[in-house]
């Protein structure tokens, strides 16, 4: 969500598809009672770095560690701006390493206290899981600090406190869709959401889900009130979720991996959204069709 001083186009929307709800993120939230499987620590550890579009350093790194049970991390970024609409971005070299404190797993997501320079030192920061190799860094930025931010920034017509990591891995993964649902937000939002709640869903039990469980159990519900302030569809319909589209979340026998896709009714060889447990949405057509 976008707090600003003048209304943002709508292109931030489409974009950044998820709008993170700030008014209900607070130290009582990020500190409630633990409720993960004996494994979930691990499904954050590693290496998670923020880029800017178009370049190949990133201005962010997170590295997190677990051992006897327990999680460390470091980070260590560059000097930071907000530009434009309110994204954050990087403005020269890299800073020193600073240890990432408080940190809390909770409801199948991560939370701790940035550690690193300002203006958002001290902080609390709440790190998502989008799939096992995409996430989400929300920042709670205070009142005064929100002020202060805006008033350093001049140029810019608001903050976005999303910050989108990647998970390093030994080799890059293919580049995915540059703008995911042109023709309507709905199936971008909707697809993020299910990568969330399902990444959330198997920290806590350990598999994956079909939509059905995932709309039962009252995962689909919990992630949306807590990760959204705009919800797409009908997430009350097992039948029919995003009126218009056909939605299909298929997981493997044993649920340790699923596929999503949504495509227009309409449009049987159309360009759909098609996603996995990795977190990464990308555009293209069903096996079959022909590509225009």
């Amino acid at each position: 969500m976008n707090l600003q001083r003048s209304r943002a186009p709508m292109l931030m929307l489409l974009l950044g598809i998820v709008v993170m709800r700030l008014a209900t993120l607070s130290t009582l939230v990020l500190g409630q009672t633990n409720r993960v499987s004996t494994n979930a620590r691990h499904a954050f550890v590693g290496t998670w770095v923020a880029r800017a579009p178009g370049e190949k350093a990133p201005f962010l790194v997170l590295t997190f560690r677990e051992t006897n049970g327990k999680l460390s991390g470091i980070m260590t970024h560059s000097g930071l701006a907000v530009k434009g609409t309110g994204r954050i971005v990087g403005t020269h070299g890299m800073q020193d390493e600073f240890p990432i404190e408080d940190l809390n797993v909770s409801d199948g997501d991560l939370g701790f206290v940035w550690s690193g320079d300002s203006p958002l030192r001290g902080d609390r920061v709440k790190f998502v899981l989008e799939g096992t190799t995409k996430a989400q860094l929300v920042i709670v930025v205070r009142g005064e600090q929100m002020q202060k931010i805006l008033a350093d920034n001049p140029d810019a017509s608001g903050f976005n406190p999303v910050i989108y990591l990647d998970r390093e891995l030994e080799s890059e993964p293919e580049t995915q869709a540059a703008n995911p649902a042109k023709d309507s937000w709905e199936p971008g939002m909707m697809a993020v959401l299910i990568n969330i709640a399902e990444a959330q869903y198997k920290l806590v039990r350990g598999v994956y889900a079909d939509y059905p469980t995932l709309l039962r159990s009252g995962q689909l519900k919990e992630t949306g009130g807590r990760e959204f302030t705009v919800l797409p569809g009908n997430l009350q319909s097992i039948s029919d979720p995003l009126p218009g589209y056909r939605l299909e979340l298929l997981t493997s026998p044993n649920g340790s991996s699923y596929q999503l896709s949504i495509q227009q009714k309409a449009r049987d060889c159309g360009v759909g959204l098609f996603t996995d447990e990795t977190g990464v949405i990308f555009e293209g057509r069903p096996n079959g069709c022909a590509v225009q």
